[in-house]
C-alpha cells in the first residue's frame, strides 16, 4: 500500500464519501483528455455498509466519458483494504484508491 500519486480527485471523492456514510461510496477515476475526473457511482450492494458493487450503468457511462484509470471507494469505519479489495483490484487490473473516513487518510492498492 502506498499513498496515491493522483490527488486532484480527492476533494470530490471525500465529499461523496461523507455524503454516503455510513454506506461505502464508490466511483471511478476517468482520464478525459489531459484531466483525471472523478465520477460518482451508485453502490448497489445488498450490504452497502460493508462492501460496494458499482452500478453497471454507471460504469458504462464512465467508460464512455473517457478511459477508466482507477477505482475509488470509501471505508466509513476506517478499516484497511480487505482481502476482497485486493482480489478485486487484481481482477480489475487498475489501482484502487480507498478513503478511510475516520482517519481522513487515503491508501492505494495496485494490481
Amino acid at each position: 500500500m502506498v499513498d496515491s500519486p493522483v490527488q486532484g480527485f480527492r476533494p470530490e471523492a471525500e465529499a461523496h464519501a461523507l455524503a454516503e456514510a455510513p454506506r461505502e461510496a464508490c466511483g471511478l477515476l476517468v482520464q478525459v483528455g489531459d484531466d483525471a475526473k472523478y465520477i460518482r457511482c451508485r453502490n448497489i450492494c445488498e450490504d452497502p455498509e460493508q462492501h460496494f458493487v458499482l452500478e453497471p450503468r454507471d460504469y458504462l457511462q464512465a467508460s464512455m466519458a473517457g478511459t477508466i484509470i482507477a477505482v475509488i471507494h470509501s471505508h466509513p469505519d476506517g478499516q484497511p483494504p480487505s482481502e476482497q479489495d485486493h482480489k478485486a483490484c487484481q481482477q480489475s487490473n487498475l489501482p484502487w484508491h480507498i478513503y478511510q473516513l475516520p482517519q481522513n487518510q487515503w491508501v492505494t492498492i495496485k494490481p
